[in-house]
């Protein structure tokens, strides 16, 4: 019991923390002391049984995660796709971005793009949450196969880009397998080898350096962050526009 009770405190909180919460504020929701927070928190008491319900909505959460009982994400599916049809198109973007963003601690977001809240890129695939505006998700099987489609076709359906500028990303885009970014330089002589005869290298390479998806580097150049990631997200956004009877939508998940 008093194990019971230290695991629950403990969890309390850690929840009542992540709110930035007093004891004194969670005790006012609640009707209750601080001093009885404290009690729940250090283990030295339980709080009644008719406060979890009441203390799942003040954080969000559920009474069976509260009382510590452990379940798969995928049982937790069908309670999250109904409630999924009771929000608002926002608010999904929003779950959906806080999902992204909890399998992606330890991705660097570009800070030159603030926007950008949380970058998911490795070998499951990709994932990118831009606060109040795009969430992107594609296996790493669909991004390979969208990379393919793009050399295949390396004319863009979308003015984005120049066609040649994107020509030279790609090339750049090493690693393809495993989409791990490999920032390994391309010798600029094997990069002119890949490239159309008739492409003005010189003027390309410049354009593409001062948009900032190139560095030169000793030994030839190579995509950074930036460039890494525009590249894959042109190749998704030309598999869609080239090929939209592939694809299925559903924007108001019901």
């Amino acid at each position: 019991m008093v194990q019971d009770a230290n695991r629950f405190g403990e969890r309390i909180s850690q929840l009542r923390h992540s709110k930035s919460m007093t004891q004194e504020k969670l005790g006012l929701l609640l009707n209750v002391s601080a001093q009885a927070v404290s009690k729940w928190e250090k283990g030295d008491s339980l709080p009644d049984i008719s406060l979890l319900t009441e203390l799942a909505n003040v954080f969000d959460c559920t009474t069976d995660y509260l009382l510590g009982r452990g379940s798969h994400l995928q049982a937790m599916l069908p309670q999250i796709r109904m409630e999924l049809r009771k929000t608002t198109q926002e608010e999904q973007i929003n779950f959906l971005g806080e999902v992204i963003a909890a399998t992606s601690h330890h991705v660097q977001t570009p800070a030159s793009h603030p926007s950008l809240t949380q970058i998911h890129l490795g070998p499951t695939g990709l994932g990118l949450w831009a606060k109040d505006r795009l969430v992107c998700i594609a296996t790493s099987l669909f991004l390979n196969e969208a990379t393919d489609a793009m050399h295949e076709s390396v004319e863009f359906p979308m003015n984005v880009l120049p066609a040649d500028m994107i020509t030279v990303l790609y090339e750049l885009l090493v690693n393809n397998e495993n989409l791990q970014p490999d920032f390994t330089p391309v010798e600029e002589s094997i990069l002119r080898s890949r490239l159309p005869s008739d492409m003005n290298f010189d003027k390309v390479i410049v354009d593409c350096i001062e948009l900032g998806f190139v560095d030169r580097v000793r030994g030839g150049y190579r995509l950074n962050v930036k460039g890494d990631l525009a590249t894959r997200l042109f190749s998704i956004v030309h598999r869609v526009v080239s090929k939209p009877s592939s694809f299925s939508f559903d924007y108001s998940l019901k």
